[in-house]
């Protein structure tokens, strides 16, 4: 697992690089901004750490700087680290499930638009109290914790929930069939789980989609991940990775595709109740 130190050291290392090839050039930050055609704030942030560069920045940063083959690839080698975070979640959980659920909540608060797409299960945002409280069971095991705070867990995430109501934030979220259908959890819970689900349809900044299982679709889905606005989350049985930039911009145009292929609105209402009338 990448540590929150290692990281940052890392991406002091990317910054302290780039600043020393644009010293390099004799160029002041300002007139190397200028050149690059950008924001003088953008070289200095970059420079300080502050911002990651894109990988298209530093393929403009190391044009004008005039990089050899191997420093090239030596900055794309340390971004690629930078860009990709993988935290264990044996060690992230061993104090309780309930700190992690307070990470995301954090992560939730920070990000103007959210957006999810799911295999497995309903997103921790909509799902109810029974249905988290069977999901962070389901990781006691899975993981053999030794803390057991699935109660304080579920209220940490349930709080999460309330910023679906926050105008000022936009949601998205898409579902693969199955997760409507997959029976992790017992009858009742999964219908008012799902029942949950048609209650939020009517929210004006959430848009809620499934992609079906009977009609063809353009893009498989390899696996659910979520965007926090520049931020990629994928979970994974052992742990969770964070992408950020081009990683995100792929992701993202995934998703996309992934929409142009979902049922909306009145469809999505109707299978929603077909599959809680299937559990009657």
């Amino acid at each position: 697992m990448t540590t929150l130190t290692e990281r940052q050291r890392e991406t002091g290392m990317l910054a302290e690089a780039l600043r020393a090839l644009r010293q390099r050039t004799g160029l002041s930050g300002k007139d190397f901004a200028a050149q690059l055609g950008w924001h003088a704030s953008r070289v200095s942030r970059i420079e300080h750490g502050r911002q990651i560069p894109t990988a298209s920045d530093l393929h403009a940063w190391s044009a004008l700087c005039q990089v050899s083959r191997s420093e090239s690839a030596e900055l794309a080698g340390l971004l690629r680290r930078v860009e990709a975070e993988h935290r264990d979640w044996r060690r992230r959980m061993r104090q309780g499930q309930s700190s992690v659920q307070a990470d995301y909540n954090q992560l939730v608060e920070r990000s103007a638009t959210v957006r999810h797409f799911e295999i497995a299960w309903v997103p921790g945002l909509v799902q109810t109290a029974a249905y988290a409280r069977q999901v962070f069971r389901e990781q006691v095991e899975l993981h053999r914790l030794e803390v057991h705070d699935e109660e304080a867990a579920v209220q940490t995430r349930l709080a999460r929930g309330r910023q679906l109501y926050n105008p000022a934030k936009r949601f998205e979220f898409l579902l693969a069939e199955p997760v409507l259908r997959w029976r992790t959890c017992p009858q009742d819970v999964l219908r008012e789980q799902l029942t949950a689900l048609r209650q939020i349809l009517a929210l004006p900044n959430v848009r809620f989609g499934v992609l079906p299982l009977d009609r063809p679709i353009a893009t498989t889905p390899q696996n659910g991940f979520q965007i926090y606005d520049a931020v990629t989350v994928v979970e994974t049985f052992s742990g969770e990775i964070f992408f950020s930039n081009g990683a995100t911009a792929l992701y993202a145009r995934t998703l996309d595709r992934l929409w142009a292929d979902a049922l909306t609105g009145a469809d999505v209402d109707a299978l929603l109740t077909a599959s809680i009338t299937s559990l009657e």
